[in-house]
């Protein structure tokens, strides 16, 4: 037994440091959200409808007047949005305390995204991998300059990367999984998470960060079964 429980209390005073929740506007992300802010941290909303974002952030600052979140385009479907949105943040800010990639999809039926990838292949992981690449120097930068811990990077995942994985793994001659069901198609996308979330570790963590590369720190999160 866990000699502890976390709670959103524990979380300490966030103020000056900046953060970024992938599919902030709802469920998990909208909470994500709402517990950085409450914290005083600057929080950007990423998501694809500016609408139902600003109408999130409204809702959000009514409870918390002084919570500093702002809309970030981000279509997580098309690459170029992905790349824009991290663009955005490179130019705006010189410094990037934390990136929650947490938007996703499941079980939807099979299409393809306009960049030629099955959908959820690509809103899970893909453009999430992209969105990380595209950051990552401007994560490294601040956590050369902050005590170790203080950069951190949260892939959402699930256990539906063991339930519903093809039984050989990822299937990489045929990611899009046409053939197969919408979960197999969920689920190979999200044991892309947890291995990308391994690799940034190796390659970036604390253990096994890179000669002259502060140390960032990294979760795969199973977030359990939650009504979203």
């Amino acid at each position: 037994m866990p000699s502890s429980k976390f709670s959103p209390e524990s979380i300490p005073d966030l103020t000056g440091r900046v953060y970024i929740v992938t599919g902030g506007n709802a469920g998990i992300g909208k909470e994500t959200v709402i517990g950085l802010a409450a914290r005083g941290a600057k929080v950007y909303m990423g998501a694809r409808s500016k609408d139902k974002a600003l109408a999130a952030i409204h809702e959000i600052q009514e409870q918390l007047p002084a919570a500093n979140i702002h809309f970030l385009d981000l279509d997580l479907s098309n690459f170029q949005s992905v790349i824009a949105a991290a663009k955005k943040i490179r130019e705006d800010e010189p410094a990037l305390h934390g990136l929650i990639n947490n938007a996703g999809i499941m079980g939807v039926p099979y299409s393809l995204t306009v960049d030629g990838y099955e959908a959820q292949w690509q809103t899970n992981y893909l453009s999430h991998w992209l969105l990380t690449h595209h950051l990552m120097p401007l994560l490294q930068s601040t956590a050369q300059s902050n005590p170790e811990g203080t950069v951190r990077l949260v892939n959402l995942t699930s256990d539906g990367h063991a339930r519903f994985t093809p039984p050989s793994g990822i299937r990489f001659e045929d990611t899009g999984l046409e053939k197969e069901n919408s979960m197999m198609r969920y689920g190979q996308s999200k044991l892309a998470n947890v291995l990308h979330t391994v690799q940034l570790n190796k390659k970036f963590g604390p253990v096994s960060a890179e000669s002259g590369s502060a140390a960032i720190w990294f979760a795969a999160v199973h977030p359990g079964h939650i009504d979203t």
